[in-house]
């Protein structure tokens, strides 16, 4: 799969435009935010009750700290200029690397905002491959992966997707005790950073996709773009929301694909409301 083929660029744009929305609108598109993932967030643990209750998409405290910095970097603005004299080099270049800081901050944001609307948009797997490709390729700068897909009657990983190398070169992988798969297994979650990366000397680190305590799916990351010496710190949020966001999507996508499509009746959803 060639992210190029898959419309390359999309959730970048889309990034840059929830950025450019976030700037126009201020702190009401920050609370919009918080309001728009705590509905997300309940819709989620309503439609699966047994299971954990789901993390936020992008948690509230941090949009709260960010509406504090917004308000704190726009009075130090004024301050510096109300007196119509210009400020000192000092409080200037201060000044333009908290601008900096909070761009960042807010594309960020961003990216971990429109991504998660994007998994929970998705309604087929090519859906799920194309938003992870994605965010690999574009926020991340991992250029060369493959995506394996659990064969649970099979116990093996088979391939479906790559990216920086050809399909024809891969094949099964068992589940064996000591395979990476049976180690994401008995961790039954999704990664989250601290945990291992279960590298081997050809491999950046092999990402489990998660739904629930249920390993749908394996990522193995296989080399950075020429540009990207590592991973940064903002990188590991949106690693942790592949492997629990893509997991689901491919879950419900999967679901989807099997169940019979019938017409809404009253006595059916009485009976399954319990009425």
């Amino acid at each position: 799969m060639r992210a190029q083929d898959a419309g390359q660029g999309d959730l970048h744009d889309k990034t840059r435009a929830a950025l450019h929305e976030f700037f126009g609108r201020g702190e009401a598109f920050v609370r919009q935010l918080i309001a728009e993932n705590e509905r997300l967030r309940s819709e989620l643990n309503e439609s699966q009750p047994d299971r954990p209750a789901r993390p936020e998409l992008t948690p509230g405290t941090v949009m709260e700290g960010l509406i504090g910095r917004i308000v704190e970097l726009e009075k130090a603005r004024s301050a510096a200029t109300e007196a119509g004299a210009p400020a000192p080099p000092g409080e200037l270049a201060r000044l333009r690397d908290r601008l900096v800081q909070l761009e960042d901050e807010n594309y960020h944001l961003a990216s971990m905002y429109v991504a998660g609307l994007q998994f929970h948009a998705s309604r087929t797997i090519g859906d799920v491959l194309q938003t992870t490709t994605e965010i690999l390729l574009n926020f991340i700068g991992v250029g060369a992966f493959t995506l394996y897909l659990v064969d649970e009657e099979r116990r093996v990983l088979f391939p479906i997707a790559r990216e920086g190398g050809e399909m024809n070169e891969l094949v099964e992988i068992e589940m064996d005790e000591a395979s990476p798969a049976a180690q994401m297994i008995q961790r039954g979650r999704p990664w989250t950073r601290g945990d291992p990366a279960y590298a081997s000397d050809d491999v950046i680190m092999y990402l489990p996709l998660v739904s629930g305590r249920r390993l749908v799916a394996v990522l193995r990351l296989e080399a950075f773009l020429a540009q990207k010496p590592g991973f940064e710190d903002n990188d590991y949020s949106l690693l942790s929301m592949i492997s629990e966001h893509a997991g689901i999507a491919i879950e419900t996508a999967w679901i989807r694909a099997h169940a019979k499509a019938v017409a809404l009746q009253r006595q059916a959803v009485e009976h399954l409301l319990g009425a």
